[in-house]
Order: C-alpha cells, then structure tokens, then sequence
C-alpha cells in the first residue's frame, strides 16, 4: 500500500501533533505517504521541517487536504478540540485513527459527530516510548468499525511491532477502555514492585540481586521484567508526566463507578500517584510515584 492506493480518499495523510511521540510518528509514515502535518508548537513545528513533510498552519488547512487523519494529542481535552475543528472539514468517507490515550466517553461523542460528517473513525491508542516510534515497534489497542479498521490496519503496519496490532472490539470506546485498564495495571504493578524491592533493600538484600530473583519469579510483571532496569539506571521514564498518569488514573476510576466493581487496589495506586503529582506538581516522569516512596523510605533504588 503506498500514497496513490485508492483507499486512501486523496492520497495524503493528515497528522496532527508532532510531539515526543508524533514526530517520529510523521517521519515513519512518510516513508511510505504523502504526509502533512500540524501543531499549534510553532518549535515542534520548525523541528519537522526539511524531512519532506508539508506543514499546515491550522488543524482546519490540514483537515481540508488529507484523506486520512491521525491524532497523537497530549489527552481527551487536546482531543476535543482539534476533533472538533476536523471533523466538519474532511472529506464524507475520509478515515480518522486517534492514536491518543483518552477517555472512552470522549471518544464516543466525537465518533458520534464524526458519523454526521460521514468520516470513518478508528481508535488506536498506542503503547510505547518515542525510541519504539522512531524504531517503528509501537503497539495499538485497535477498536472500530470492521471497515474503518480493515483500512487503518496498513497504515498502523508502518508503525508497528510485529504482531503488536492487537483488535480490541467494534465499538470505538473499546480500545480506549483496555488501553487505561492497561495502564493502570502497569502503574500499580511498577508501585508494588518497587515496594517489595525497598523492602528487600531494607533487610539486606542487594537491589540488582533481588530484582534478578524477582523478575523470574511468580510475581514478576512487564515492569519487572522491561522497565525496572532503567529504575535500576535512575530514570524514572521522563517521556510522561505524572499529571497524565493520574488524570488516566482518574478516568479508570470512572470506568470503576460504571461498572459498579470494587477496585481497593487500583484505588490505592491511584491515591499514591496523586499524592506524587502533589508532591513534585505536573513533572515528567512515569515512576515520579516510585520515587516518592523511595523518599519515604529513604532509600534508592539502584544497582
């Protein structure tokens, strides 16, 4: 599949942020399509130039031209409105992939208004860091209509891990929901982990030696087994801010009351995070609540 491919309305791809994630996004596609791009970081904006990509100076100019549409936004709020600038401007049949991790329900509304427009919209929210953008090993929580889907699967192709495409379900929401369930899952994961390994490091235990034993034991996890080693290194993930951590936390929380289901666990990793963001207000850094317990037990954790 390449840029004059048919299914492709007017043959160009409209991307719409060109962040930490979205640039190497854009410069991945347009290997293989016509790309332009937009966001309202006129430093982002300057830092795209000379890779043979168009830049647009509004989300309208980039909406009016493309077939195609894909999002990489900071969150739902960033989401809504450029969603809502778009969406009247593309072409009837055009396709949207949405590759933020937001709310379901503001997926729902704007795939609501996408349908009166007669715009196609998937929902990929995308799991990775910008080295996996650049290296083209993303992976996506693929949700939508099996049309919609049937054709923003080739371009997520270009994107994406082997076998890291993974179809969620019809509805938009869906891919949204498992995304947070997702999160949630490694953040109160990376917590306890880290929990179990202070206490180790309390009573003796050398940090490097213990996590080698942890990782292969039955309570390792993707954290224990991926990303405490750049723990171990002192990074604690500066790629995302612990303000988007709670305000996903914050969104599974409402997903919880939905649902009518118990969560004491997850409501006490979010109560940890949010007492991170207080702690360090809305820096970078993914494990910011693994290094507040690091403060409270006086104690590192490193190699």
């Amino acid at each position: 599949m390449d840029a004059a491919d048919p299914m492709m309305g007017t043959g160009r791809i409209g991307v719409v942020g060109v962040g930490r994630m979205g640039a190497p996004i854009a410069r991945a596609l347009q290997r293989s399509f016509a790309i332009a791009v937009h966001d309202t970081d006129p430093g982002r904006m300057r830092a795209i130039e000379g890779d043979g990509i168009e830049r647009c100076d509004s989300v309208e100019d980039l909406a009016g031209s493309c077939g195609v549409l894909v999002t990489v936004l900071p969150g739902p709020r960033d989401l809504d409105v450029v969603a809502r600038s778009a969406l009247p401007l593309l072409q009837a049949g055009s396709l949207w992939i949405d590759c933020t991790s937001g709310s379901p329900a503001t997926t729902m509304s704007l795939a609501q208004d996408a349908a009166v427009w007669g715009v196609q919209v998937v929902s990929a929210p995308m799991g990775g860091s910008p080295a996996e953008a650049a290296a083209t090993e993303l992976g996506f929580f693929v949700s939508g209509a099996d049309m919609a889907v049937e054709r923003a699967i080739p371009i997520l192709e270009h994107l994406a891990a082997v076998d890291r495409i993974r179809r969620v379900g019809d509805r938009v929401e869906d891919g949204q929901i498992v995304k947070l369930l997702a999160n949630a899952l490694w953040f109160a994961n990376a917590a306890a982990a880290s929990e179990a390994m202070l206490i180790g490091a309390k009573l003796g235990i050398p940090t490097e030696h213990l996590h080698r034993l942890l990782r292969v034991s039955a309570g390792s996890s993707r954290f224990l087994e991926h990303d405490a080693d750049r723990l171990l290194d002192g990074d604690y993930l500066t790629t995302f801010g612990i303000d988007r951590v709670v305000e996903e936390l914050d969104t599974v929380a409402s997903l919880r009351a939905d649902s009518g289901v118990d969560s004491p666990v997850l409501d006490a990793s979010a109560a940890l995070h949010r007492a991170a963001l207080d702690r360090y207000g809305d820096a970078l850094g993914e494990l910011l609540a693994v290094r507040l317990l690091e403060e409270r037990a006086h104690q590192q954790l490193r190699r």
